[in-house]
């Protein structure tokens, strides 16, 4: 690989990676630095079909994310995992230092470049929810309340006979939906009058509810869980309450600018905390990118992070090639 000027990747999804390979091909010396122990962002923790990726057919996200770190791997461009940023610095000639922690940075643990590309992705919300509702993380620790889709998506998964859905977005219905089909009964609970997810997905999981498979309990809120010999009892707003063999929330994502590192450099963000970027990817401080979810929540998926890769790339590479 061509060793030109360095451009830190920071973090490992689809975004990230496709701005790692055109960086590359364009001669400049990406690093990716990723703080999980492999690479793949949220797209490695979906065992789900992803039927809209072109050319990829049949492959689930999980597939999608092996497929892209394989390619990674073959391109010969320098990884770090385990690694964080710790602090990036503005030096005095317009460049930064980024100041690295963790079992793989490298010995002097800082690297100085002209251009920084933030992939940091999104994460499930609900860790709130875990901490405000009674006996909800001891469960979750148990493995009865689940953050995000993942595991009822597992092959093999054991599912139990009934399910209760927190959400009112387009994954509790869909979810909803693919369990019903399994055979699972599902509850799906939501605190809003009505769905926030798309018709088709709602209008998908009615003949559920027709045969008694699916029930929606719109206008209800969970108060407390607590063990029921294996499963999981729920108090339910009203009085009501709930037994299920688990509990999946299901709150859609937040986006992961909530670092030290990364809070200090102030950047604009949107009310909700995405990052706010230009036609080129950059974010409001010169020089500093943003690709994929982080910046994106209008239209979060693996096809729209791999083209903002591609554009950052494109952009970084211009001006870096403009420098004398």
């Amino acid at each position: 690989m061509a060793q030109g000027p360095v451009v830190p990747v920071v973090g490992g999804g689809p975004a990230g990676m496709s701005c790692a390979l055109w960086l590359a091909n364009y001669g400049l010396r990406p690093v990716i630095i990723e703080r999980e122990a492999a690479l793949g962002g949220m797209a490695r923790l979906s065992p789900y079909p992803n039927d809209w990726l072109l050319g990829r057919p049949g492959e689930s996200g999980r597939d999608n994310a092996t497929a892209f770190a394989r390619h990674i791997e073959k391109t010969a461009i320098e990884t770090l995992l385990g690694v964080q940023p710790t602090r990036l610095r503005r030096e005095s000639d317009g460049g930064f230092t980024l100041e690295l922690a963790g079992a793989g940075a490298p010995p002097t643990q800082d690297l100085s470049c002209r251009a920084l590309v933030i992939a940091t992705g999104t994460r499930f919300r609900g860790g709130e929810w875990l901490d405000r509702v009674g006996n909800a993380r001891q469960l979750a620790v148990a493995g009865r309340v689940h953050l995000g889709p993942t595991y009822v998506g597992e092959p093999g998964a054991r599912l139990g006979t009934h399910i209760a859905v927190v959400g009112g977005g387009d994954n509790a219905f869909d979810v909803s939906r693919m369990l019903a089909e399994k055979g699972v009964r599902v509850s799906l609970i939501m605190r809003s009058a009505k769905p926030r997810a798309r018709p088709a997905m709602v209008d998908a999981l009615r003949k559920h509810q027709a045969s008694g498979l699916a029930t929606v309990m719109a206008e209800c809120t969970v108060g407390a869980l607590a063990d029921a010999g294996g499963r999981v009892s729920g108090q339910l707003s009203g009085g009501g309450k709930i037994e299920v063999d688990h509990v999946v929330l299901l709150f859609g994502y937040q986006p992961n600018t909530d670092a030290p590192w990364l809070a200090a450099l102030a950047l604009d963000q949107d009310p909700h905390g995405y990052l706010a970027v230009d036609r080129n990817m950059e974010t409001s401080g010169s020089g500093v990118f943003a690709v994929g979810d982080v910046a994106n929540p209008a239209h979060p998926c693996i096809a729209t992070a791999i083209g903002a890769g591609t554009m950052a790339a494109r952009e970084i590479q211009r001006r870096l090639a403009a420098r004398p």
